[in-house]
């Protein structure tokens, strides 16, 4: 494995540990948005010349999130729930509008809230036709994709150089420029 690609991988497993961290101290939403952040970037790295941002995400996690069955939601639902918490930090965005073919919205539960409990508050509240899922669910769709990808990068090299081109201008901090250049010595 190559320097730089070490090192988009550690900068990667930061973001992830971040998204735990905040998942872990009861931030579940700024959780979702790093967790959401991490498919993202992971999509982008593993892109082999899609142009649109959604089809970019939505291939990302067709092929690599490979736990999920795609049963109860399917990618573009996680598109536009992911777009309408970035953009209005709202289960309701712009893809979640019916005149659009619209995904339906996802609401989040976690720890000790029951689902029956936050489905019945959510419908007494006037909401229909949500998805209701557990933060769990989008942590391990997250973490599975980039397990996966990280997998056909260790196994793939032509998929490494894929990667590595599409890392050319990720952001680095000093620290991960001094890891990378430590690395290039002995790699």
């Amino acid at each position: 494995m190559k320097a730089r690609t070490l090192t988009v991988i550690t900068m990667l497993l930061d973001l992830k540990a971040a998204a735990l961290k905040l998942l872990r101290s009861d931030h579940r939403n700024p959780a979702l948005l790093n967790f959401y952040t991490l498919i993202d970037i992971c999509a982008s790295l593993s892109n082999e010349n899609k142009q649109q941002s959604r089809e970019i995400f939505e291939t990302f996690l067709s092929n690599f999130a490979e736990m999920t069955t795609w049963e109860f939601y399917s990618t573009y639902d996680l598109w536009s729930a992911r777009c309408s918490l970035v953009h209005t930090y709202s289960p309701f965005g712009y893809h979640t509008n019916k005149q659009n073919n619209g995904a339906r919205p996802i609401f989040y539960y976690s720890w000790a809230e029951e689902e029956p409990k936050i489905r019945a508050a959510l419908e007494k509240r006037g909401y229909s036709d949500f998805i209701l899922l557990d933060t769990e669910e989008i942590k391990t769709i997250a973490i599975d994709a980039f397990n996966t990808m990280y997998k056909k990068i260790t196994e793939d090299p032509e998929f490494e150089k894929l990667f590595i081109k599409n890392a050319k201008h990720l952001l680095p901090s000093l620290q991960n420029m001094r890891f990378e250049d430590e690395l290039s010595k002995i790699i």
